[in-house]
């Protein structure tokens, strides 16, 4: 029979286990001590995130406070300091058409601010076939110009871009084989109405869009895109800064002072806000004529079928024009091509004296006076 061999285990007597319980107690108390340290630590960062936002918000509040009107300042001095010109240190674009010369355009604004009628001007002002892609106009619209996708025919504008994208192909092959001088009179203008939903609509509007940008100044197709929204991805160009670049920005009414807001520009804000033609070409105040002489000046645009005239005066019937102020030889350009556009549309005397050139009542006379010089000019 196999022999077991046993070890002997003794019980820890009470000093040892004194030993041990004096260590455990601590133990405890270092990892208590530890673990309040944390939590304080953690209410500390909370209580400066808190205090962080209180500041913050504090001064927003005193920011709010400081614009609140005349910020303690007697009344006539705050009349002697708003009739400073707010203008004097902006250096104001006044020929719009000069400056936006050899790119692309982007006209940005919010409903009412224009947009169609900036874009007739400068189509207008520049010459050459005028194309437009519209989905929702009424028959009114675009009056005497080639219009495409009325009734949100997507079909009909998608087909119009890639027409568009074979006739650039075909005005750069031109341009490479026999210079620039045989695209001469073969200018073409596209005006595209709310560019941003053509994005998700028409599947070719990217390339279209693209292969414009980068060649359609040397193919002389130039395009002005109009738009509420001033979002890049919303163009559809996010990521593609190159593309951007070949734009000009044309910011009207709110979306104006907004950008103007993002440039920290106290000066330009209040000059866009004085002014409805005042607005921004990119970071730069400029002016354009007043909405009733461009409303005139898109009166002589180019159909397919030949030069003609269009008149919209009804648009712009019934409101309050102040005269045009002219001396002898002194009448805007701008003013006498409205003025013969309407004498060929076969407009009456009196209706281009008291609508175009703004005479009424006693002042008629002198407004007759000013036709009959436009007349022989």
């Amino acid at each position: 029979m196999e022999k077991i061999n046993w070890i002997r285990l003794e019980l820890p007597n009470c000093e040892q286990m004194a030993r041990f319980m004096l260590w455990s107690g601590g133990r405890v108390l270092l990892s208590g001590w530890l673990f309040s340290l944390y939590g304080t630590i953690q209410s500390c960062r909370g209580i400066i995130h808190l205090a962080e936002l209180i500041r913050g918000g504090t001064l927003r509040i005193i920011t709010i406070y400081d614009q609140l009107p005349y910020m303690g300042v007697p009344l006539q001095n705050v009349i002697e300091a708003t009739a400073v010109p707010i203008s004097e240190n902006l250096e104001i674009i006044a020929d719009l058409i000069t400056a936006i010369q050899g790119r692309q355009l982007m006209i940005i604004g919010e409903t009412g601010t224009g947009k169609s009628t900036i874009a007739q001007y400068i189509a207008y002002t520049i010459g050459g076939k005028v194309k437009v892609y519209e989905c929702e106009g009424t028959p009114e619209d675009w009056q005497g110009l080639e219009v495409v996708g009325k009734g949100e025919d997507w079909g009909a504008i998608e087909a119009g871009m890639q027409a568009d994208l074979e006739d650039l192909s075909n005005q750069i092959r031109l341009r490479n084989e026999h210079g620039d001088a045989a695209l001469n009179g073969t200018e073409q203008i596209i005006i595209c109405e709310e560019y941003p939903e053509l994005v998700s609509k028409v599947a070719s509007s990217g390339e279209w869009l693209e292969r414009h940008a980068r060649r359609g100044r040397k193919g002389r197709r130039f395009t002005i895109l109009l738009s509420q929204y001033d979002r890049v991805a919303a163009w559809g160009l996010e990521g593609k800064g190159d593309l951007t670049d070949a734009f000009y920005r044309l910011r009207l009414g709110k979306k104006a002072v907004a950008h103007a807001k993002s440039l920290k520009n106290e000066t330009l804000m209040t000059w866009l806000q004085s002014d409805r033609s005042h607005c921004l070409l990119d970071d730069y105040p400029c002016k354009i004529p007043p909405y009733r002489e461009m409303k005139a000046v898109t009166m002589r645009l180019q159909s397919p079928a030949g030069t003609v005239a269009v008149v919209m005066a009804e648009a712009v019937t019934g409101q309050d024009f102040q005269p045009i102020v002219t001396t002898e030889n002194a009448i805007p350009d701008s003013t006498i091509r409205a003025v013969k556009a309407c004498l060929e549309a076969n407009f009456s005397d009196s209706k281009i004296i008291k609508e175009i050139l703004g005479y009424q009542g006693g002042q008629f006379t002198r407004g007759k006076k000013i036709l009959e010089q436009i007349k022989k000019s």
